[in-house]
């Protein structure tokens, strides 16, 4: 397939970004000619890339530029001519430049399906803003901007479907995960020296309002076994100097550092808890790497999240918010450490990473762009195979 990506940003940025990147790489592999319309690429020299203008929001300079985020501006030249040879556009994101990349789509008789990797949420944690006027404005675009000018699209759980269904999004809606990276598989690798006896809770993520790693300093300092807990807050973002100064109110003093790739496989497969805090989550590709490699996660329950969903039981679930419940959560697992850290724990993470695997999952999304190709060529407006449900339900 000749396949066109219109995402606002090729880089690091974000979860949704990492994610594209990703795919990407592994179609790319699989033989499909893969085009980038961006406003950033991390590589310009790519010869299949095609750069747009780019734009910073008023309010989230700051977030965005620790982030290198921008928001593409649309460009109908440079739309006609990526989109010249493809058979597909997939759009990624549901800001300014999708609705000019999808109508050149459409106007170009090319079959364009939509992706949804970021909630209005993630904009307001950006902006340091909590609104439901606000929130309901964002949602009112994203359907403007994508979710209401395409009849297709990804989502990388069905707790992200049902989420653009209940918003009244009409477009078919097909859970995709992002799927895990065959890099994260369980590894043998010696325990550092440092950690030394104490149990080992391990955060990887950017430093963000809405991932409340603050949270997990909080109910570090309130675990009776505060003493003996080494928290790890691997990463960087815009609130990574306030998470430094609140980790020197516990007794170990936190890892709080951005790490390299061989480091996080390294603590992946040696630390004895992965804890997950952040209230907006559409799947969690750091829940997502943690499984892969057979670590059981403690995670928020989060409305907003799906992250949960990698939980074994409840007892790996804490409250949104509340540091009292997760001290309590951790208090368990400090005193059942034996279970936690045994065989029989990782099988059963591990057995559910299965679903989750990188190959499935692009697999899956090749199917479910060969499907809007052929009903294109059909002459079919690109609405998917007849008898697919909008969205999977419980």
């Amino acid at each position: 397939m000749k396949i066109a990506i219109a995402i606002d940003s090729y880089n690091d940025a974000n979860g949704g970004t990492v994610a594209t990147k990703r795919l990407v790489n592994e179609l790319r592999e699989r033989g499909h000619k893969v085009t980038i319309i961006s406003a950033i690429h991390e590589d310009p020299t790519d010869p299949d890339f095609y750069k747009i203008p780019g734009f910073v929001l008023p309010g989230t300079e700051a977030s965005l530029e620790n982030m290198k985020f921008l928001f593409g501006r649309n460009d109908n030249k440079v739309y006609e001519k990526a989109l010249e040879d493809v058979d597909v556009l997939q759009v990624q994101f549901p800001f300014l430049m999708a609705k000019g990349a999808v109508n050149t789509a459409k106007r170009m008789n090319k079959p364009v399906v939509g992706a949804f990797h970021v909630q209005p949420q993630n904009i307001m944690g950006a902006m340091g803003k909590t609104s439901k006027y606000l929130e309901r404005f964002i949602w009112m675009t994203f359907k403007f901007f994508l979710f209401n000018r395409v009849n297709a699209i990804t989502c990388p759980s069905r707790f992200a479907a049902e989420l653009l269904h209940s918003e009244g999004v009409k477009a078919h809606l097909r859970p995709i995960s992002n799927g895990i990276p065959e890099e994260y598989v369980p590894g043998e690798y010696e325990r550092p020296e440092w950690f030394g006896e104490k149990m080992v809770l391990l955060n990887i993520g950017r430093h963000a309002l809405e991932k409340r790693q603050s949270i997990l300093i909080e109910g570090v300092k309130r675990s009776k076994y505060k003493d003996n807990i080494l928290l790890m807050l691997a990463g960087r973002g815009e609130m990574t100097e306030e998470l430094k100064e609140k980790g020197k109110e516990l007794p170990v003093e936190p890892f709080i550092e951005y790490i390299s790739f061989e480091d996080k496989l390294k603590y992946l497969n040696t630390a004895d808890l992965f804890v997950h805090s952040s209230i907006v989550e559409l799947e969690s590709l750091s829940c997502l790497e943690a499984v892969g490699c057979g670590l059981p996660c403690l995670i928020s329950d989060s409305k907003y999240s799906a992250a949960s969903q990698f939980a074994l039981d409840d007892r790996f679930v804490f409250g949104t918010d509340n540091p009292d419940d997760l001290a309590e959560k951790i208090d368990y697992w400090f005193e059942n450490r034996e279970e936690l850290n045994s065989s029989r724990t990782k099988e059963k993470v591990l057995k559910e990473a299965e679903k989750y695997r990188f190959a499935k999952a692009v697999s899956e999304v090749e199917s479910f762009l060969q499907e809007a190709i052929d009903d294109a060529e059909e002459g079919n407006e690109v609405v998917l195979k007849p008898g697919i449900a909008q969205v999977v339900t419980r």
